[in-house]
Order: structure tokens, then C-alpha cells, then sequence
């Protein structure tokens, strides 16, 4: 990865505490079922904001990432990791699943609830993981600003 500057630095090292703050307010609903899900509107608005900001927060990230390497940024937030994974900065395996994390982040505002529940429930167990994983990548990549 390309050094990046002061500014670049920060901005991803503020986005990174946003994440895992909001990763430990997910934790909350690590036992959420569909039942609970789909009858209380209040966790299930708790839960699809929780996974938007961390989905949000990541795509910033990867393309804070993109602009340090002087690379173009795509057209579409799900091309911003698969760039990253083409690129050698990431493990092409982790830029597929984050890619489908971003399109996790549209299907929110449009599916119906049982499609959106199967994909939120596969955040919590699984998709979370991934995207600590990014952070621990892009935390060893010497983002102390200098």
C-alpha cells in the first residue's frame, strides 16, 4: 500500500473507531431471530442503521484507500473493493464478500423483509467478521499519522 498522508491517515483512523463502535452495538443482537425481526420496528431499525453506517464507513475507507493509490474510482461502491481485491491490496476472497456487503447496503431500502433478514442475519455471523478483517488490514498498514 502507498503511504498516505496526514490527512488520508486520519480520516480512515476515524472511520475505523466508527466501525468498531458500531460493531460492538451490534453485538447486542447477535441471538436477533426473524420472529423478533420482522415484529419489533425499533431493532429492526436499530440493526439495518447499525449495518448501514458499518457498510458505509467501510466503502469510505476502501475508497480513502483507492485515492492513496492513485487509483480510479469505479462507478459502483460493490467495484470499490473488487478494485482493491484486483489491485493485490486486498485477498480477492475478502474484496468478494465486501462487495456483497455494499450491495447488502441497497437491498436495505428495497427488499422485502424475509430477503433482508436472510442477508442481516448473515451480517451479524458472518459479514462482521469480514469486515474486521479489512480493518486489521488497513489498521497494519502504518495509519499513525505522522
Amino acid at each position: 500500500m502507498a503511504p498516505l498522508n496526514t490527512i488520508q491517515k486520519t480520516s480512515i483512523i476515524k472511520r475505523i473507531d466508527f466501525i468498531e463502535t458500531e460493531l460492538k452495538d451490534l453485538d447486542e443482537y447477535k441471538i436477533l431471530d426473524f420472529n423478533t425481526y420482522t415484529r419489533d420496528r425499533k431493532v429492526r431499525r436499530d440493526v439495518e442503521r447499525i449495518i448501514e453506517n458499518i457498510v458505509n464507513a467501510t466503502i469510505d475507507i476502501g475508497k480513502i484507500i483507492l485515492a492513496g493509490e492513485d487509483i480510479e474510482l469505479p462507478d459502483t461502491y460493490r467495484e470499490i473493493f473488487i478494485k482493491l481485491g484486483d489491485s493485490g491490496l486486498i485477498d480477492t476472497r475478502l474484496a468478494g464478500c465486501l462487495s456483497d456487503l455494499a450491495r447488502l447496503r441497497n437491498i436495505l431500502a428495497h427488499q422485502y423483509l424475509d430477503i433482508k433478514w436472510a442477508m442481516i442475519n448473515d451480517f451479524i455471523s458472518q459479514g462482521s467478521k469480514e469486515v474486521t478483517t479489512f480493518l486489521g488490514i488497513t489498521r497494519n498498514q502504518g495509519l499513525q499519522p505522522v
